[in-house]
């Protein structure tokens, strides 16, 4: 035992030293930078997922128990710090080998080249487009059939009736409202537009594993993409729906595929004319089909500038035409259509401030201003507050005049109480900012953001209904969605936080690797700045806002570890 444990503390010590040695032989700019970035990597595991959910899962709120926390996390620091540093040393040569195949290129599939490669080519092609559409669309139309026309809640409600009656708001994207009308005018059905939208995601899932067959990645990396491309029970519940999430996650997934032509060909692909129109309709997609993705598009098109030097020009030209492109389609467009636009809207980014509120209601009344006691009674009886969930405003928000009583009030108004109660009870109001906000960020605990993907069809004036005599299959797939969710594949699938801490991680993997630096900040930072303003605004712990980060993330971190060929892709 002591021999072994002799050996082991030697291969530490190796370990260290070749760490040491390997830092030194790094530039000293970019050595200083990569252990700054390193040092904030370790504050962020250590003081966000580990010590701040200790704290505030502490019930009664006890100091002295905070104490020994703190304590603990400023002694994990150092390990953490040095493990951290252990794996960009083991990482730096790790690499995943892309290239171009010449079988792929345009001329050769169109009759160029010899006819046996050609033929190889196409047999690729099939076969890896076969696995990504057909595959996920097979499985998608299982469901499909099963719960034809598919789910329908009062956002769909909203926007359908808008669509039947030509009056459109933008209380609901209307660009997102635009599209579900197109469907309609092929086929005025709701179930027709939900085929839609899961024919197109299985095409886009078939898109991106053939650009990733045709720069070569490996194959097991294909098979993992597949994999949470298909397999994420969240994925076939969110497209049933005709959710601007939905939506956003088509788009997300095709800004994808564009990423890495775009990275792999060293800013090539994005140099042709045509690239870069559809590029840019993308991130105009993106940015308009929900209200606060331009949390993720304009950080992204800014830190292009700042740090991809090959397509600095490209991104202020995508940069410029996006947003002009924004305000043709929210005035113009908008106003050709005759959207009205609601004044206040304010209440429907309150949800934080909100929580805090209720909560403190529901624990320590005595802590809230009389001018805040009055408000939130004023919202409903005390019946109402028993349907109230701690860190969901949500679970009250539906069930009350909450929306009119926040928007009777001025939002200066608003500020004030939210300040005073918090001055009045700090601990309490930063453990109802963890509940409402962890979802976006935590890497353990409880889920309860699937409820707000249960399969739902909401009574409407249309007569959409499940088929009766399905409900047998119905109880065998949601008993299967269920198992999934309650086994440890759910832990990859419904953590937004663990998709961002993999981004995070690898990103700083690579940072020191040549050709790689500042440039792989712009993914991940972006889709930080997305995930962490967007849960400024949650009411609720709602998963939707954050899916698209599950189907992406899998290609995202190997493009990461991908080698740029510099090859322009056709």
């Amino acid at each position: 035992m002591g021999l072994r444990l002799l050996i082991g503390r030697l291969r530490m010590c190796n370990q260290y030293r070749a760490v040491r040695q390997w830092l030194a032989g790094q530039k000293k700019g970019i050595r200083v930078i990569f252990l700054l970035l390193t040092a904030v990597v370790t504050l962020y595991i250590v003081i966000l997922l580990w010590m701040l959910p200790e704290m505030m899962e502490t019930i009664p709120m006890d100091t002295k128990y905070w104490k020994v926390k703190i304590l603990t996390a400023l002694l994990m620091l150092a390990p953490v710090y040095v493990l951290l540093l252990w794996g960009a040393y083991r990482c730096f040569l790790v690499k995943i080998t892309t290239g171009t195949w010449e079988g792929f290129t345009e001329n050769r599939l169109l009759g160029g080249g010899k006819t046996e490669e050609r033929k190889q080519c196409l047999r690729l092609i099939r076969l890896w487009f076969l696995m990504g559409a057909g595959v996920t669309f097979l499985w998608l139309m299982v469901y499909y059939y099963t719960y034809f026309p598919g789910s329908f809640d009062l956002d769909n409600l909203d926007q359908w009736w808008q669509i039947q009656n030509s009056q459109y708001d933008t209380w609901h994207p209307v660009f997102h409202t635009l599209i579900i009308a197109f469907f309609t005018k092929i086929v005025n059905h709701y179930g027709f537009a939900v085929f839609m939208q899961l024919f197109l995601y299985s095409l886009l899932c078939g898109y991106l594993i053939v650009t990733m067959a045709k720069w070569r990645f490996p194959v097991w990396s294909l098979l993992l993409t597949e994999f949470f491309l298909a397999a994420n029970p969240q994925t076939h519940r969110l497209l049933l729906f005709m959710w601007k999430d939905s939506a956003l996650t088509l788009f997300m997934l095709l800004f994808t595929v564009y990423l890495l032509n775009t990275w792999l060909s060293n800013g090539a692909w994005l140099k042709k004319r045509r690239n870069l129109t559809v590029w840019i309709l993308v991130l105009i997609s993106i940015s308009m089909v929900r209200h606060n993705s331009i949390l993720f598009t304009i950080p992204f098109l800014v830190l292009t500038i700042l740090f991809f030097r090959e397509i600095r020009r490209e991104s202020v030209i995508s940069l410029v035409l996006m947003l002009i492109g924004m305000l043709v389609i929210k005035y113009p467009v908008y106003d050709l259509v005759e959207a009205s636009r609601p004044k206040q809207t304010y209440a429907e980014r309150v949800g934080v401030p909100m929580t805090i509120l209720c909560n403190i209601h529901e624990t320590a009344p005595e802590s809230l201003p009389p001018e805040a006691a009055e408000l939130l009674d004023s919202i409903g009886p005390k019946e109402r507050w028993k349907t109230y969930e701690m860190g969901n405003y949500n679970s009250l928000k539906f069930v009350s005049n909450a929306n009119i009583v926040v928007r009777e009030t001025q939002p200066a108004d608003f500020l004030k109480l939210m300040v005073r109660t918090i001055g009045n009870a700090p601990g309490l109001s930063l453990q109802a900012f963890y509940q409402v906000t962890r979802m976006a960020w935590d890497i353990r605990g409880a889920t309860p953001w699937h409820e707000d993907l249960e399969f739902q069809l909401h009574e409407n004036e249309w007569g959409f209904s499940y088929v009766e005599n399905r409900r047998p299959l119905q109880i065998v797939l949601n008993d299967f969605d269920n198992w999934v969710m309650n086994s440890p594949f759910d832990i990859l699938f419904s953590y937004n936080g663990l998709h961002l801490l993999a981004m995070i991680l690898c990103t700083l993997f690579v940072f020191i690797k040549k050709g790689k630096r500042w440039k792989a900040m712009c993914i991940p930072l972006s889709l930080l700045t997305y995930s962490f303003g967007t849960m400024m605004l949650l009411c609720g712990p709602t998963y939707r806002f954050f899916h698209f980060n599950s189907v992406i993330v899998v290609p995202i971190c190997l493009l990461l570890f991908a080698n740029e060929t510099g090859a322009v892709e056709k």
